[in-house]
């Protein structure tokens, strides 16, 4: 003990991290400094997590990403055993609620403890090993899991990453086909570490996950997922994504040259085929426009469009040969759609979104019960199938280190095909401050809900008359080592 004790106490001054580390995809404190920051259109961000170097190098403003930017990125062999610690104490009286896009934080009444550390292995400028413990506290009870771990290698601008973390794609607050809604899962990823740059920049994704779980459908389904963004300029960026339920028990397994029929999902609408799978496609496109000649004090503009469809109709489909529709060969049926903005000034950052999910996504005659979730949430938007959600959120900085969030949505599910539906109406307010290597956070959320939704599965819903009103509340300390 006494050693362990002397370890902490000099572990301090060891702020050393190696530039292929990921900021992990829950901290929106960092990200949503970087996605609001001015530089930020020299970049794309719409892929997420993303590593060290890339995610400090586009922030304007420093202070505000305390702190994270003790961190010095080494490239050298080195092990740091503690890297981070991050405590979390919530408080709720309702019976079960989740909280959006933190990698799986679920809450039961009564108080909830979070205990994350992490740490990792340095092995030279193009490798690591990094491992995050989580410990939990709920209900008298008491779990310990490895949250993540992974390794992850350099080759070229690309890396190759194999263990157990989370993704997040798309323009919005939370990826509409793929959000770190869930908790970290096995996957292979291969991603690029810095844009590609020929006519413009061009990142690239390719995700491969196992979901081990006994489920009600399909046990230990498995997901594919790629998302390709091109940023011909400054002004605007384009990406398209798709993602796909596939295997589990019962399905067929693939191998590494059936991939490509995999991919293309020319057979996907041929029931009972081998390729029938759940996929789920879309493109979306963002623009950052010159609102600050008009508004001196605002530093960005951004607005943005997705939409995405579970089942198109494409000249390259076996059952659609001969069919083009302008301008691009397909068309989408019962699509989904995501739009909004983004825009900052020096002291405020605000975000407006609209997200209509429709009722044949995330499910498949399949994986018709818990269809593209994990663990009970959503892998896709956090409100599942058949959902109209409205969000806007306001960050305002009463100085650098010091911020006050307030976030206002509704939710409506079944939105479409059903006469009864649940009206979920909430307030979340955050504030963050910084000192030094220490963030200290409190958290407040009220949630009214008409007719509630008793089933606690993302994709499915038992709409009861009851009304409901329940409230959390939190605090949370981080603190860089």
């Amino acid at each position: 003990m006494k050693t362990f004790l002397i370890v902490l106490l000099l572990l301090p001054t060891l702020t050393l991290s190696n530039p292929l580390l990921n900021i992990n995809t829950e901290n929106s404190h960092v990200y949503f400094s970087r996605d609001s920051s001015p530089l930020i259109k020299g970049d794309i961000t719409t892929i997420k997590p993303l590593n060290l170097y890339r995610t400090f190098g586009y922030t304007l403003y420093e202070e505000r990403i305390k702190p994270y930017s003790y961190i010095d990125k080494e490239k050298g062999f080195y092990i740091k055993p503690l890297s981070e610690l991050d405590f979390k104490v919530f408080y709720t009286d309702t019976d079960y609620t989740f909280l959006e896009g933190t990698s799986g934080i679920k809450l039961y009444k009564g108080f909830n403890g979070f205990l994350y550390y992490d740490g990792f292995f340095s092995l030279g400028r193009k490798s690591l090993i990094y491992y995050q413990i989580r410990h939990t506290y709920r209900n008298s009870t008491y779990e310990s899991d490895i949250n993540r771990l992974y390794g992850k290698f350099l080759i070229g601008k690309f890396s190759i990453q194999l263990g157990k973390d989370n993704v997040n794609l798309g323009p919005g607050e939370y990826g509409l086909l793929l959000s770190n809604n869930v908790e970290p899962y096995p996957l292979l990823k291969i991603q690029t570490e810095q844009p590609l740059k020929k006519w413009g920049y061009w990142d690239l994704i390719f995700v491969r996950g196992w979901m081990i779980e006994k489920r009600q459908d399909r046990n230990n389904p498995s997901l594919l997922a790629l998302r390709l963004v091109w940023k011909p300029s400054d002004f605007i960026e384009i990406g398209v994504t798709k993602t796909t339920l596939y295997e589990g028990e019962g399905r067929p397994s693939y191998r590494i040259e059936e991939y490509p029929e995999l991919i293309l999902s020319t057979r996907d609408n041929i029931p009972g085929d081998r390729y029938d799978n759940s996929s789920n496609a879309g493109y979306d496109i963002s623009l950052y426009l010159p609102l600050g000649k008009l508004i001196p004090s605002v530093e960005l503009f951004k607005i943005y469009f997705q939409e995405a469809a579970s089942d198109v109709i494409a000249f390259w489909q076996v059952e659609d040969r001969g069919r083009f529709y302008p301008p691009f060969g397909i068309r989408f049926l019962k699509p989904a759609y995501q739009f909004g903005f983004l825009v900052s000034t020096r002291k405020n950052a605000l975000r407006f979104e609209v997200a209509k999910v429709s009722e044949n996504f995330f499910i498949h005659h399949y994986y018709q019960v818990e269809g593209h979730s994990y663990k009970n949430l959503s892998l896709g938007y956090p409100y599942g199938r058949n959902s109209l959600s409205v969000l806007l959120k306001h960050r305002h900085y009463i100085k650098d280190s010091l911020f006050i969030e307030y976030k206002i949505g509704g939710v409506r599910q079944p939105f479409e095909g059903e006469s009864k539906y649940s009206e979920n109406f909430f307030i979340q307010i955050l504030t963050s401050y910084t000192y030094d290597r220490i963030k200290g956070s409190l958290f407040i959320k009220a949630n009214k809900t008409n007719n509630h939704d008793e089933d606690t599965l993302p994709h499915l819903y038992r709409i009861t008359n009851k009304e409901k009103l329940f409230f959390i509340f939190g605090i949370g300390v981080t603190i860089i080592i």
